[in-house]
């Protein structure tokens, strides 16, 4: 399985390529894989013992965002509430 490290650098891309497209429906779509690789990679930094309710950040686009909010920056973070 890949690392923290690697999930973390695909959330930088995905974010990264939310703040170039020019439609907004896929922009939305970058920032909620953004988030999941985020939380993906969180959970795995911290380890095996929150294999319970942790994995939930890999059941779905708008499953485990927390954490990941604070990486989401620019003109589409805007439209984010919550």
């Amino acid at each position: 399985m890949p690392s923290a490290a690697y999930f973390r650098r695909q959330a930088d891309i995905c974010l990264r390529l939310s703040l170039i497209a020019s439609d907004e429906e896929v922009s939305s779509r970058l920032i909620a894989m953004a988030r999941d690789y985020m939380a993906t990679g969180n959970a795995l930094a911290r380890g095996p013992e929150s294999d319970g309710a942790g994995t939930a950040a890999q059941s779905g686009p708008s499953a485990g965002t927390a954490g990941a909010a604070s990486v989401v920056q620019g003109p589409a973070a805007g439209s984010q509430t919550g």
